[in-house]
């Protein structure tokens, strides 16, 4: 009986001293590592959320670009950070690729952190110079079949995701096309637009201009729903391979040994703005959907993009510059 009134006490105890730990938390500023450069989609949604996450909280967000090796350097940096909420990765899609790319990426994402929320999902787009006869993800799957290897396609670099999603496209239809690997998409987007080579799959968002103007077209979006940048262009899923989704995506996530009650208090604000109306249209100018994911369903979705990526990196053979 003794013992019983003891371990009840101590279940209550340490029920105490959760939410007391939630209540207090965070009594210092909190840091955001974005392990890419200024500007990118990482940087943009980190921003948007610290402004408020400070409203909210009453103490400083400060946002932290921490760059080097596709996005490792930061994660390492978080991965052995103090796992008490105060520092928090503002993960990317890189981040469950490079793992399969690097032969020590130094992390683990399912075993190094504990997922927070998704934020941020960037669609990519099929766009192609108006001179490419295709006009259609059928029309490109078809010239490809029939005319193997002859259709090129740019990236922003081996390994990149704007490379994979087309050994992910060339998986599902069995057809072969032939990758043209450049140090960025800045590079690969100006051959595309001067016919140097015909197809490429940027952000959605960064081709708008192009797109509006006459100088590409686009086929397809590659996300599972369709883009609000776009939303008169089908999905690759609608255009005929099924499950083909594929988006540029960025969530919060913690130190492994994080308490629980943070990352519950962390995600619960995290929720309530990204459902506000003014954070949403700024994500959206700036080229972002809000799709965010509960601790539970962000976990599941690192996994399966875990093993997506892996076994797509595994069978392409692709492998960086």
């Amino acid at each position: 009986m003794r013992r019983t009134l003891l371990f009840a006490f101590g279940v209550f105890a340490v029920g105490i001293a959760a939410a007391a730990l939630a209540q207090a938390w965070p009594a210092k500023p909190v840091r955001i590592v974005v392990p890419f450069s200024t500007g990118t989609a990482a940087d943009i949604a980190a921003r948007q959320l610290a402004t408020r996450l400070a409203e909210a909280w009453g103490q400083g967000v400060v946002v932290e670009n921490v760059m080097g090796a596709g996005g490792n350097i930061g994660a390492v940096t978080v991965a052995k950070a103090a796992p008490d909420g105060y520092t928090l990765l503002m993960a990317g899609i890189n981040n469950v690729i490079n793992p399969s790319l690097y032969a020590e990426a130094g992390y683990d994402m399912a075993r190094d952190f504990k997922p927070i929320a998704r934020i941020a999902v960037a669609p990519l787009a099929l766009v192609a110079n108006p001179a490419f006869p295709p006009s259609s993800v059928t029309e490109l799957v078809a010239l490809a079949r029939a005319k193997p290897k002859t259709v090129l396609y740019g990236s922003g670099g081996n390994g990149s995701v704007t490379h994979l999603v087309f050994e992910l496209l060339k998986t599902k239809t069995t057809i072969e096309m032939t990758h043209v690997p450049y140090k960025g998409i800045a590079q690969m987007m100006t051959d595309i637009l001067g016919n140097q080579i015909p197809l490429g799959a940027p952000a959605a968002a960064s081709a708008l201009p192009q797109l509006k103007s006459g100088k590409l077209k686009v086929l397809a979006v590659t996300s599972a729903k369709r883009s609000t940048q776009l939303p008169d262009v089908p999905t690759v899923a609608e255009s005929g391979i099924p499950d083909f989704d594929v988006s540029a995506w960025n969530g919060l996530v913690a130190p492994a040994r994080t308490p629980d009650e943070v990352v519950a208090k962390v995600y619960a604000d995290v929720a309530t703005i990204a459902q506000a109306k003014e954070f949403v249209e700024a994500m959206q100018k700036a080229g972002l959907e809000t799709d965010p994911m509960t601790p539970a369903e962000f976990r599941a979705f690192i996994s399966a993009e875990l093993a997506k990526w892996s076994k797509l990196v595994k069978d392409s053979g692709a492998k960086l510059d």
